[in-house]
This record gives structure tokens, sequence and C-alpha cells, in this order.
């Protein structure tokens, strides 16, 4: 494998929906950690999606690293990629462990229900294409009997992304000391306590105690608005207008982005509510899950766990 560099030796790799976008720009507004892409880069996954990814991205689906901004890197101590789908990645794993010697590894963990009910609001959030809503995405997980299933992109991200025990247990076991365990109560209760104790792990300076960390990605869906939608996905006619009109991609991108993009700002929404039957239902599917985080230190060295285990 080809190693850029300076290669990344500080990899938030999530679960997805368990605040690693906050947990990002906390620490990267250190001036010692850079992060030199976007948001995410699944770099250590480019090539064919090893599983799917949303229910729109089958197994096999090419994933493409954005390009990093490596202006000034070598001045900063630590590189950090994020990339949630990394924790389930054996490409990943293996590449850490073979090419990056030097680098930490942060997880962070969410209460696989919730996570699950996350992923399919930030799925309709960031999906045009995707509108099956909760009730219907649960009834399919259901005929599943609530197992993933590789070869059925509707449902996997939902079902397998909560299943945090294995995947996290195995890079535990492939780094040890060189992991952090992040629960997601850690984050939501104590955001300025939890940045500082993993910046002394990284031996960097602390925060001073009135730094004020907001939140990012919270919880919304794609505007339904009629205006939104047809900004989102024009009328075929205006489409093919539109090339006329502005014959190459980059001219088309240049001049329509701005005028379609407030249809693609999501807007917020309170999580729907679940009756407790149901609850009870999907506990009951994830209770290896449950049981694992509610007995963390059982699990894992609590050296390793920050804040409560």
């Amino acid at each position: 494998m080809h190693r850029f560099h300076p290669s990344p030796n500080l990899l938030l790799i999530g679960g997805p929906k368990t605040g690693t976008t906050s947990l990002m720009h906390w620490l990267s507004s250190h001036e010692q950690i850079h992060h030199p892409w976007p948001n995410e880069s699944h770099f250590l996954m480019a090539g064919p999606a090893e599983f799917p990814t949303s229910p729109i991205h089958p197994k096999g689906t090419t994933i493409l690293a954005p390009r990093a901004d490596l202006d000034g890197v070598a001045e900063h101590q630590w590189v950090m990629d994020k990339s949630t789908f990394h924790l389930y990645s054996e490409r990943a794993l293996e590449a850490v462990s073979e090419h990056l010697p030097d680098a930490r590894v942060i997880i962070t963990l969410r209460h696989p229900v919730d996570l699950m009910l996350s992923m399919h609001q930030e799925h309709r959030k960031r999906l045009t294409e995707y509108e099956t809503d909760q009730d219907t995405m649960i009834e399919l997980a259901r005929a599943q009997s609530f197992l993933p299933d590789e070869d059925v992109p509707e449902t996997y991200s939902f079902l397998r992304f909560p299943r945090m025990k294995a995947p996290t247990l195995q890079w535990i076991e492939a780094l040890g000391e060189r992991i952090r365990v992040v629960p997601l109560a850690s984050i939501a209760d104590d955001p300025l306590g939890t940045t500082n104790t993993l910046l002394s792990w990284l031996e960097t300076p602390i925060m001073p105690p009135d730094t004020e960390l907001p939140r990012y990605n919270e919880r919304g869906q794609m505007n339904p608005a009629g205006w939104a939608k047809t900004l989102r996905k024009p009328p075929s006619f205006l489409s093919g207008l539109a090339k006329i009109l502005l014959p190459t991609k980059g001219l088309r991108r240049a001049v329509l982005d701005p005028i379609r993009s407030p249809g693609f700002k999501p807007v917020s929404t309170d999580s729907p509510e679940l009756e407790a039957q149901l609850r009870l239902e999907l506990e009951a599917a994830f209770a290896e899950e449950i049981e694992f985080q509610d007995n963390l230190s059982s699990y894992i060295d609590p050296s390793l766990i920050v804040g409560p285990g």
C-alpha cells in the first residue's frame, strides 16, 4: 500500500452518528492537530467498498478519497483523519497495523438503537434519492430478523453499524494502548473534559477551562418543501435546456450549484417517537451490543476508556 507523506497519525474511526463530527472539529481546532480533508476521507478503504455504506451505495461501490490539504501540515504534531466506516473495515485495520505503526486511534460508541434511528435520519438528510420512512425501514429490518446482509444495502447500514462490539474488540486486540474508546455520553455530557483527556493522551497542551465547544452535525432532514425538491431534482426539460445553454459540466456547476444549493440545505427536525413496545423489540435485537456498552470496563481495560465505562 502506498503511503502519502506525512501519513495520518491520529485516526478517528467512528462509528457513524456517535459524535465524531463534533470531536473532529474540537480536536482540529488545536494548533497542534491538522485535519486535511473537508470531512471524511475513508482513504484506507479507497477502491471497491467492502460492504454497503448506505441504502443506495451497495458493496463494490467505488470509494474515492477527497484531495487532502497538506499545506503547512509538517508544522503540526498530529495529522488527523476522520473516517467512520474504518471501524468496520478489515482493509483499514490491516493498513493501520502494517503501515501506520505510530498512529493512535479513537473509537466512539453510542447506544445501538439510537444509532440505528439516527443513521436513518442522516440518510434521509443527506441522500436525495432515499425517501424510505422510519416505519418502513424498521419493517424491512424486521423481515431480516434484524440481521445485516451485505447483499441488502437497503437495511445494511441500520443493522451493521450499530453492532460495534466485535470491531471495537478487534481493533483493541490489534493495537492495544494505541486506542482510546469514547462513549457518546462523554462527548455529550462533558465536551471540554473529554477533549482535554484526549489531548493529554496525545501529549499536547489542553484547552483553557473557559473554552466553548459548539456541537456539529445535529439531527435534521432534507427540506420537504416543493421548491426545495425541485432544486434538488429539476424537471428533465430544465436539465436538458441547461446542457444546451451551458455545454460543459464545469460551467453548469459554476452557474447552477449556487442556485440549487438552498435545496440541499437540511432543516432541523425532532426524532420520530418510538412506541415503548417497539423500542423493547429493537433493544432485544441489539441486546449483546447494549450489554457490551453497559459493561464496557468488563471487556476493555478501563485505562483505554474516556469517561464512564
